[in-house]
């Protein structure tokens, strides 16, 4: 894995986003529990969420279960710059006490790594990296991330304080998103790809649930239903095999969509 994971002893390839309709009624919290509890015993020992998802209730949900587990048993990674009621606000103050609030809702007094949650070019400045400093020091967060697509990329690698990003990574990517991420690799970035389902046939499945529809609009907004070229477990294998992305996030409400990652995970993490 790129140098940025050394330390992160057994993270699995892939994680596991508690997010989406894990975050909604639409899914309940039991559920949410059952399938965290199912990919860290299946062998995933990555797992994101965000304080943006449900107004902090994918991390409570996500809290609750990993109180299941040893806490050195998973890394842990969560969001700051979006708040609660979606609002953005990227200030010092704003991501401590934002950091704050995601450690009371997790449980936890440290996260593995602190993701900022879409930020513009001039949200990341000094002041951002100061105080993202201070909370590595003071062991609240152990890796400083950054979720993005565009290119907010290339500031993020020029101010030199990320030590992992998360961003689309699918046999659909540009030229130019390509090179980014590429880019973020070459200074030792490591990558967290996210989308990897785009252009997979697992986006025409017909709707079982309400869940199934709520991730049947995302794939609307974002284009994953146009010229399926693969199935979901051909999309999730190419792209851990592609050498882009350190570890690919996944996510699902149903245990057999799950254990299909499993076995994908399986096949290529030497560590399960």
């Amino acid at each position: 894995m790129n140098k940025a994971w050394q330390g992160a002893s057994g993270l699995s390839r892939i994680a596991f986003g508690v997010a989406g309709p894990h975050a909604t009624p639409l899914v309940s919290p039991r559920t949410s529990h059952d399938l965290i509890l199912q990919a860290f015993h299946g062998g995933i020992t990555a797992f994101d969420t965000g304080p943006a998802y449900g107004a902090g209730e994918a991390e409570r949900r996500l809290g609750a279960a990993i109180k299941q587990v040893r806490r050195d048993q998973v890394f842990i990674s969560t969001k700051a710059g979006v708040l609660e009621n979606k609002t953005r606000d990227f200030s010092p103050s704003s991501i401590t006490a934002s950091l704050d609030r995601s450690l009371a809702r997790l449980g936890c007094d440290y996260v593995d790594a602190l993701f900022m949650h879409g930020p513009g070019r001039a949200e990341l400045n000094d002041d951002l990296a100061a105080v993202l400093q201070q909370e590595k020091e003071r062991g609240r967060i152990g890796l400083v991330g950054m979720a993005g697509r565009g290119p907010e990329i290339k500031a993020a690698i020029d101010l030199g304080i990320f030590d992992l990003l998360m961003a689309p990574c699918h046999g659909a990517l540009s030229a130019v998103e390509q090179q980014r991420l590429e880019g973020a690799k070459a200074v030792g970035i490591g990558i967290i790809g996210i989308e990897v389902l785009t252009g997979a046939s697992a986006g025409l499945r017909l709707p079982r649930s309400a869940a199934d529809l709520w991730y049947g609009a995302r794939a609307f907004r974002q284009g994953m239903f146009a010229k399926p070229e693969r199935s979901a477990k051909e999309a999730l294998r190419h792209t851990l095999n592609a050498g882009l992305a350190d570890v690919v996030m996944v996510s699902t409400t149903r245990s057999a969509h799950l254990q299909e990652a499993l076995g994908v995970l399986d096949e290529t993490d030497p560590n399960t």
